[in-house]
């Protein structure tokens, strides 16, 4: 499964990189050299901040825009980084990595029984005692809020707006994009299977994966109903 890349691409993931690679760090505490896998790396804004720090990181995207984004990023900043176009169905390292993140909601793409393959194939391809980071937005917080956003470029030149809309644990997201001066307009809409931390938990479980700690997001808050993101921290059994 591929996924689009769109004008706002740049514009809505540069704040907060800092915070969320640090976060990773921390959470992870893996020694320098230690082999990393970002599963859907997008345009690697995670995985080449972590190689700078010493780990040894392949990024893993099924959309080669955004895996060609990553490799001119690496290049130009000189950082060694293996990319690899994949689905994460379709990915087959075995026992290969100490982690593998996931992060902002790229996980849920299909159906139940397919993501369930794909922790199952995260599992396969960490070492015994690795560990998974799965960040998700928080599905009781969506529940409580109206996430609907309207969004206008300081220079007037782009308005961005998102309707969200959760049922029976199922996202539907519209995205428009309009550039102001040429009224260019930009539609995307997409869906996302959205889980409980009881439902995930469960299913990480089956997949060999023991979840040792949860967070409400990145500034290390705690998870509970009000936290508007769901990080799982999981542990591959021996």
């Amino acid at each position: 499964m591929t996924r689009e890349i769109t004008d706002d691409t740049k514009i809505s993931s540069v704040a907060g990189t800092e915070q969320e690679v640090q976060f990773i760090a921390s959470v992870l505490n893996l020694k320098k050299g230690a082999d990393l896998m970002d599963l859907y790396c997008g345009y690697g804004r995670h995985a080449t901040e972590l190689a700078k720090k010493g780990y040894n990181v392949t990024g893993v995207d099924a959309t080669q825009a955004f895996l060609d984004i990553a490799q001119q990023k690496a290049t130009d900043e000189n950082i060694d980084i293996t990319l690899r176009l994949c689905d994460m169905r379709e990915i087959d390292y075995h026992s290969e990595f100490d982690a593998i993140i996931n992060m902002f909601a790229a996980f849920g793409y299909f159906s139940d029984e397919e993501n369930s393959q794909v922790l199952k194939r995260v599992s396969d391809s960490l070492k015994p005692g690795g560990l998974f980071l799965i960040d998700m937005i928080n599905r009781g917080w969506m529940i409580q809020n109206n996430l609907n956003r309207y969004w206008r470029h300081p220079d007037g030149a782009c308005v961005l707006s998102y309707k969200i809309e959760l049922k029976r644990g199922v996202v539907t997201m519209n995205r428009i994009l309009i550039n102001q001066v040429t009224g260019a307009k930009t539609e995307h809409e997409f869906v996302l299977r959205s889980y409980s931390l009881e439902e995930l938990a469960a299913i990480l479980d089956k997949c060999g994966l023991k979840v040792i700690d949860t967070y409400g997001g990145f500034d290390f808050r705690c998870y509970g109903a009000d936290s508007p993101r769901m990080i799982i921290l999981a542990k591959k059994e021996n």
